[in-house]
């Protein structure tokens, strides 16, 4: 019937209604393939980082309690990995990890994103239980970036 419908139309109609067609399933193949799948890339991403936190804090408290049980209850922990792993897990890429003799250790950023390194703070203060004794923080000229210097020692 739809067949009889087609042939029954003049060749120009049936060529407008193919290319018709044809915008129609180019439009719902970007749709569903670019918009929808973009959409589930975003979800599983977000996902893997926040299972990447969970296993940071995970790590940290199977660092802390090894130190613990090796008598050790002064509650150190290795400072330069428990910084790097912070400073990965919230996508910060350290220019400089310089530990000194007094047991602190200086980093350094350049151009990462301000919203990061406050996240990044809170959590080697609040979760590793560590202290910035010192803490330097420009502009790195585009925005929401900045430099940071820090000097973090343990509790």
């Amino acid at each position: 019937m739809v067949r009889q419908w087609f042939e029954s139309l003049s060749a120009r109609d049936q060529i407008a209604l193919m290319i018709l067609g044809a915008a129609v399933g180019l439009w719902a193949f970007v749709f569903l393939i670019f918009i929808e799948l973009d959409g589930r890339r975003e979800r599983l991403v977000d996902g893997n980082q926040a299972l990447a936190q969970k296993l940071h804090r995970v790590d940290l408290k199977v660092e802390q309690l090894a130190v613990l049980r090796e008598g050790g209850g002064d509650g150190q922990v290795n400072l330069t990995r428990t910084l790097s792993q912070a400073s990965e897990t919230h996508g910060l890429t350290v220019k400089r990890l310089q530990p000194n003799s007094r047991g602190e250790v200086q980093l350094r950023f350049e151009g990462v994103a301000f919203d990061g390194l406050l996240q990044f703070l809170e959590q080697i203060e609040g979760s590793a239980g560590l202290v910035v004794k010192e803490a330097s923080i420009s502009s790195a000229g585009r925005s929401g970036g900045v430099n940071a210097t820090l000097r973090i020692a343990g509790n």
